[in-house]
């Protein structure tokens, strides 16, 4: 018998990596169009759709924690929070040195 509320988890889940993957896809597409096409504009957006890749991980372990903090799992918790952070430097980083 499936739990309710990991059916209901999965569900938000999917629901957030589909549009993650969209919004992704919208961006790399048009970026690339436009770097084709030779618009300026094109750079910002490729970026942009890259720093949506990387937060679709994240987007995912973020939805985790608020469960866990539902649930009052402190140890899923501080686990999904400390990955969240190690995910957070990491984007920062490398939309720093970019």
């Amino acid at each position: 018998m499936i739990d309710r509320g990991l059916s209901t988890l999965e569900n938000r889940i999917g629901r957030i990596l589909r549009f993650g993957v969209g919004a992704t896809t919208i961006a790399l597409t048009t970026g690339l169009m436009l770097w084709f096409a030779g618009a300026r504009v094109a750079i910002p957006l490729l970026n942009a759709g890259l720093a949506l890749l990387m937060t679709i991980p994240m987007a995912r372990i973020l939805a985790s924690f608020f469960d866990a903090v539902r649930w009052r799992d402190r140890l899923i918790g501080w686990s999904t929070a400390a990955v969240l952070l190690i995910l957070s430097l990491t984007i920062a980083y490398a939309l720093l040195v970019s």
